[in-house]
């Protein structure tokens, strides 16, 4: 019996613990991917979908605002960005409206939401650049009916500039 032991702790008890610590190099790998290397890839696809237009892209217009025209800032800025600039005028749609939008609305401007994404559909738009100006429960309806459609980037108005702020469904 005593020859047992000391072959179990001469021989064994170290080989135990080599075996476990390697064992324990596959779980911080992978404890190390899922925690830090998920972000970073997230963060990278991310950062390419904002820069890259895709095939065939495409801009949405939604000015809701009573007084407001903001097509005009729209366009300015869609001149300085090469990206933009080269979208054609039959794949720029508007969708606008002169006063303010009550719930009595809600179902022509749903009708014309599904027609402006029908025709964007049928001009095979794979990138939609969403710019958006009125109540933010119609930027909820254009979320909802573009979810499963061609990627949609939202952009922001802020300081007289728009900014990019990247896909409506993240990674």
């Amino acid at each position: 019996m005593d020859a047992l032991r000391a072959f179990i702790a001469d021989w064994l008890d170290p080989i135990g613990v080599v075996l476990g610590l390697l064992a324990l190099v596959p779980i911080v790998w992978t404890w190390w991917d899922v925690v830090f290397g998920r972000r970073r890839r997230e963060r990278r696809w991310f950062n390419a979908i904002r820069r890259q237009p895709g095939e065939r892209p495409a801009i949405l217009i939604v000015d809701l605002l009573a007084g407001k025209d903001v097509r005009a800032s729209v366009e300015n800025f869609r001149r300085q960005q090469p990206a933009l600039a080269a979208i054609p005028d039959e794949r720029i749609l508007v969708v606008r409206r002169d006063r303010a939008i009550t719930a009595q609305d809600m179902p022509d401007l749903h009708r014309e939401l599904r027609h402006v994404a029908a025709q964007l559909l049928k001009a095979g738009a794979d990138c939609i650049h969403y710019f958006h100006a009125g109540p933010a429960v119609v930027a909820a309806l254009v979320g909802a009916e573009f979810a499963n459609g061609a990627r949609l980037l939202l952009y922001h108005h802020e300081a007289g500039q728009y900014s990019n702020f990247g896909p409506l469904r993240p990674a």
